[in-house]
C-alpha cells in the first residue's frame, strides 16, 4: 500500500498541503481528512463554500496508514526544502470530529515529533467519545459564534438533528477534561452577533470555560454567502474596545494571514491541496508560484484547465478550486 501510494505524486494532494501560514500556529501542515463539504454545520461565512453533504453520523474517511505516509512524505521533502514546519492541523473542508478514525490519525502522527491542533466546530462535543478523541491533541479550537439559540440557527445553520445547549454543555466539559491549549473562535458577521448584547454574552458563558485564549475574526475571504460580511468598522471598533475590558484573554483577528503559502511538492498539486480548504489572495498566489520557480502562465494554465479560478471579495481577487467536489 506504501509504495502504491508514493509512487503516485497526485495521491493525498487534497489531504495533506502547506504549510500554510496561521496566524495562532506560526506555519501549519494542514490534513484534510473529511470528504468535500460533509459537515454538521453550514455555516455562512464558510470560506470553503456551501456544504454539500450536512451529516451528523461519523464514518470513515481516511485509512490512518496511509495519511501517516502521505504526512511523512511531505515532512521529508519540507525538510529537504527547508520549509519550516511548527504544527500538523486537522482543517478541512469539513468538520474533523466526524471521522471515526481521528484519535488513531492523531497518535499515529504525533510520532514525527510536531505537536497536532485540530480545529472544530463544536457541533459534536456532547458526544464523549469525541470529546475523549481530542484529548490526543495538543491544540484544540472550538467554536463558539453565539450563545443564542436563534442566532446560532441564522450563522451556523446546523443539522436538524442538533441540540444547542447540548453542544454548549459539551464544549464546557471539554474545556474541563483538556489538558493541552484550548482556544475558541468566533466570527463576526454583520448584522447576525455583532452587537454588543451578543458579544457580551459569549463572554459571559466564555469565563466558564478552561482556556487559553479567545479569538475574535471577521470574514476575510470569500464566504459561502455573499452577505456574510465583516461588520462596519465603527462597529468592529466598539466590540474591539467591548472584548479588550470585559473578556479575558482575548484577542481580535482582523487582519489577513500571510502570503508566505509554502508546499514541497509541484506547484499544481501543492495549489490544489491549499485552496480545497483555504481560498489564496492574489498576492499570495503569485508569490507561491513565483517562489516554486513558475511564471504567470502557470496560473493561466491553471484556469485555462479549469481547475481553479478567480472570484471577488471585498474589493480583492481571489483563487479557489473550479469544481469542489
Amino acid at each position: 500500500m506504501e509504495k502504491g501510494i508514493l509512487s503516485n505524486p497526485s495521491s493525498g494532494r487534497n489531504i495533506v498541503f502547506g504549510p500554510v501560514p496561521s496566524r495562532r500556529l506560526g506555519h501549519s501542515l494542514g490534513i484534510n481528512n473529511i470528504k468535500s463539504k460533509t459537515c454538521t454545520y453550514d455555516c455562512i461565512y464558510c470560506q470553503v463554500g456551501p456544504t454539500t453533504c450536512r451529516s451528523t453520523c461519523r464514518g470513515s474517511f481516511l485509512n490512518p496508514y496511509e495519511l501517516f505516509c502521505l504526512v511523512r512524505r511531505n515532512i521529508e521533502l519540507s525538510t529537504e526544502q527547508g520549509i519550516r514546519i511548527d504544527y500538523i492541523s486537522f482543517v478541512p473542508s469539513g468538520e474533523p470530529t466526524l471521522d471515526l478514525g481521528l484519535s488513531k490519525e492523531i497518535r499515529l502522527l504525533r510520532e514525527f515529533g510536531y505537536k497536532i491542533a485540530v480545529f472544530t466546530n463544536s457541533s459534536l462535543l456532547w458526544n464523549d467519545i469525541v470529546k475523549e478523541d481530542l484529548l490526543f491533541a495538543d491544540y484544540v479550537s472550538v467554536k463558539v459564534d453565539t450563545v443564542n439559540e436563534a442566532t446560532w440557527n441564522t450563522i451556523n445553520r446546523p443539522h436538524r438533528r442538533l441540540r444547542f445547549q447540548t453542544i454548549l454543555n459539551g464544549i464546557d466539559g471539554l474545556s474541563k477534561s483538556y489538558s493541552g491549549v484550548l482556544t475558541t473562535e468566533t466570527m463576526l458577521v454583520k448584522n447576525v452577533n455583532d452587537t454588543l448584547d451578543e458579544v457580551g454574552a459569549i463572554g459571559e458563558y466564555l469565563s466558564g470555560l478552561k482556556r487559553r485564549k479567545s479569538y475574535f475574526a471577521i470574514p476575510v475571504r470569500p464566504p459561502a454567502e455573499p452577505y456574510a460580511v465583516a461588520p462596519d468598522p465603527h462597529t468592529l471598533s466598539e466590540i474591539a474596545s467591548f472584548i479588550r475590558n470585559t473578556i479575558a484573554d482575548s484577542e481580535m483577528l482582523c487582519f489577513p494571514e500571510g502570503k508566505d503559502f509554502e508546499g514541497a511538492g509541484s506547484i499544481e498539486e501543492e495549489l490544489l491541496g491549499i485552496l480545497s480548504v483555504h481560498p489564496m489572495n492574489e498576492e499570495a498566489m503569485e508569490s507561491f508560484i513565483r517562489r516554486k520557480g513558475g511564471t504567470t502562465d502557470t496560473l493561466q494554465s491553471m484556469i485555462g484547465q479549469n481547475t481553479i479560478k478567480a472570484t471577488n471579495f471585498d474589493g480583492r481577487t481571489f483563487y479557489i478550486p473550479a469544481k469542489r467536489v
